[in-house]
């Protein structure tokens, strides 16, 4: 056992009631029988003080009872606060200690000789003028517009004026053309160029980053334990819900480190908390960009796009998974239930009209019936069906043909 064990307090004997213990308390018959778990509290205090003697046997006889009448979630707690680690766990924790302090030496090496390496400006001491660089908020509002350079007005030559039509040079004209839209493309690439680095002062003015931190001057080990304080940070504000500071950590974050993917879904997480539904999926995006496999932000996309199901975007990428489940397993997507086929339909039987007189009606009638009845015997025997008879009890039909005059 420590030294210090008899100091625990596993019973929480500091939150009992207080309850007066005579001398025929302290008795194993009592405690035995005993079922108030103040009482007994009571009765371990008094023989942990020593005021009538100690006894270590009735001491640990109060403790069992004890045990016996606590509810069983205060027994499991105790037994676990007096569970000891096995000598597997605590050389499984020294080993991972002891790889933990060399991995921070090495760092702490690596830092100290980019410490002496670099070059870069560094604030001034505190106290000594204005230490604090101020954050300039620069807006990055206004797209590239188209251009044009600044000139004098050409004179245009009239269309009928054929004289000045004979001098014009169209090389030269052509030439001109050319170097405008040169200068222009250029004039668009310089506008270009100043709306990103426009942007990229934005990104450090929405994390509250200082002006003093230059990042491209820091090395590789910095900018890693820079990325993980600020991660931290974002992750300490996200718990106590202040989304706003851990939005502007996880921001300083990803300037230090742009390549982690956790910081994208952690930030998009934040989002999905303030409604932002298309930064959250953007977010996401950026993440499953860095990490293709990062389960986080798959889930964290499906949420923000079942939040927001009216994007048209959400249809598109859902013909591109079902096609992608499709080149993948080989199944198609389930198809609606499809009627069962309908039988054939009969066939045209064919009618032979006859033009006889009233007293042959009865000849016609007979033979309309042979002919019916040998029709029916040709299409059975050619769908190898046995032939339907005729059901005597529906007579011939006589069909008449009526001609208006």
């Amino acid at each position: 056992m420590l030294a210090h064990e008899e100091a625990v307090d596993y019973f929480s004997l500091h939150k009992r009631k207080s309850k007066d213990v005579d001398v025929e308390m302290l008795d194993y018959e009592y405690v035995a029988s005993c079922t108030d778990v103040d009482v007994l509290k009571n009765i371990l205090v008094v023989l942990q003080s020593g005021k009538e003697g100690r006894y270590p046997p009735l001491e640990a006889a109060v403790e069992a009872r004890l045990m016996e009448v606590l509810p069983p979630s205060e027994t499991q707690r105790i037994l676990r606060m007096k569970a000891r680690p096995s000598e597997t766990d605590i050389h499984s924790e020294a080993a991972s200690l002891t790889a933990w302090e060399a991995q921070m030496a090495s760092r702490s090496a690596e830092l100290d000789a980019a410490r002496k390496l670099s070059s870069r400006s560094l604030p001034p001491p505190r106290g000594g003028g204005n230490s604090a660089a101020p954050t300039v908020r620069i807006s990055t509002k206004g797209d590239v517009v188209d251009v044009k350079p600044k000139g004098e007005k050409k004179n245009t030559i009239h269309a009928y004026d054929w004289r000045a039509w004979e001098k014009f040079d169209v090389d030269a004209a052509e030439r001109e053309l050319d170097m405008e839209d040169e200068r222009r493309q250029d004039a668009v690439r310089q506008q270009k160029e100043e709306l990103a680095a426009r942007q990229a002062r934005k990104r450090l003015d929405d994390a509250a980053m200082p002006a003093s931190v230059d990042v491209a001057a820091m090395s590789a080990a910095e900018r890693e334990v820079c990325a993980g304080l600020e991660k931290q940070k974002g992750n300490e504000a996200f718990c106590v819900g202040e989304n706003d500071d851990a939005i502007r950590a996880y921001s300083r974050s990803l300037i230090f480190d742009p390549t982690s993917a956790v910081v994208f879904a952690n930030r998009a997480l934040v989002h999905l908390k303030l409604k932002n539904f298309s930064t959250a999926e953007d977010d996401c995006t950026m993440a499953l960009r860095r990490d293709p496999l990062y389960f986080k932000a798959w889930s964290h996309f499906e949420a923000a796009l079942r939040l927001e199901p009216q994007s048209r975007e959400i249809q598109k990428l859902l013909q591109k998974t079902k096609e992608k489940k499709v080149d993948v397993d080989g199944i198609p997507p389930a198809c609606p239930p499809q009627a069962p086929p309908q039988p054939p339909a009969a066939p045209f039987q064919r009618f032979e009209i006859l033009e006889v007189d009233d007293e042959k009606e009865e000849e016609v009638t007979t033979r309309g019936a042979i002919h019916t009845a040998e029709s029916s015997a040709r299409e059975a025997a050619r769908r190898d069906q046995p032939a339907t008879r005729v059901v005597a009890e529906k007579p011939f039909q006589r069909f008449e043909i009526l001609e208006d005059e």
